[in-house]
């Protein structure tokens, strides 16, 4: 198996159609067209798994430069193709990838929270997902979050959890003695903002966006 980084759109067309079009709600899903347009912007950064049968997963972040922070939007294996420590080798893979290119000082993911969603053999299990994350070194992220409408006639989905997998030290308001991140909350809530409106094409507003906001005026977060 190898794993390494593409910008082709024949790349992400065929990761599009096997791998997330399988594996997330239409609700979670970006269309291809949009994506298309981020990876032709150098926003998108995909990096595939592949073996002699073809595509084994990908993972997908969308980079945004203005804030220095890295959304990890998408990691999935292929149907019928899971087992043997993908997922681990690509999330690895790919953030050492992205760190080392791109720098972010801090990633961050979006999971179902297993308090509120329920598994299912097409989609996978909230709680065996988080708990991978957390394997990784992920942390919740304090702040009731919801991902934004993925595309026009699409609907917020609720009840996320807000992840940082990595961090930057020298770029956090701290650390403290127990190593937690003080993690400053204008440039999330500016990425957050963009993020938003630009899947939803329009600034973002309404009770969800508001409970985002609300948890974000302190200075920094406990993280």
């Amino acid at each position: 198996m190898h794993i390494k980084p593409t910008t082709s759109p024949q790349d992400l067309a065929e990761v599009h159609e096997q791998v997330l079009r399988p594996s997330f709600p239409d609700d979670e899903l970006v269309d291809l067209p949009r994506l298309e347009a981020m990876l032709a912007s150098g926003t998108l950064h995909v990096v595939v798994a592949r073996d002699d049968e073809g595509v084994r997963g990908t993972a997908i972040a969308e980079w945004s430069p203005e804030t220095g922070i890295l959304l990890l939007a998408y990691l999935a294996i292929a149907p019928g193709r899971r087992g043997g420590g993908v997922g681990s080798l690509l999330l690895d893979h790919a953030i050492d990838t992205w760190r080392t290119e791109l720098d972010p000082w801090l990633v961050v993911a979006e999971v179902e929270d297993p308090a509120a969603h329920a598994g299912s053999d097409a989609h996978g299990d909230p709680a065996a997902r988080l708990r991978f994350y957390q394997r990784h070194g992920a942390r919740v992220i304090p702040v009731p979050y919801a991902q934004p409408a993925m595309h026009p006639g699409g609907r917020r989905v609720p009840d996320l959890l807000l992840l940082a997998l990595c961090a930057s030290g020298d770029r956090l308001a701290g650390v403290e003695v127990d190593g937690t991140w003080l993690v400053p909350t204008a440039p999330l809530r500016a990425f957050l903002e963009h993020y938003f409106t630009a899947a939803e094409g329009a600034a973002p507003s309404g009770p969800e966006w508001d409970a985002i906001v609300a948890a974000l005026e302190p200075p920094v977060l406990r993280v």
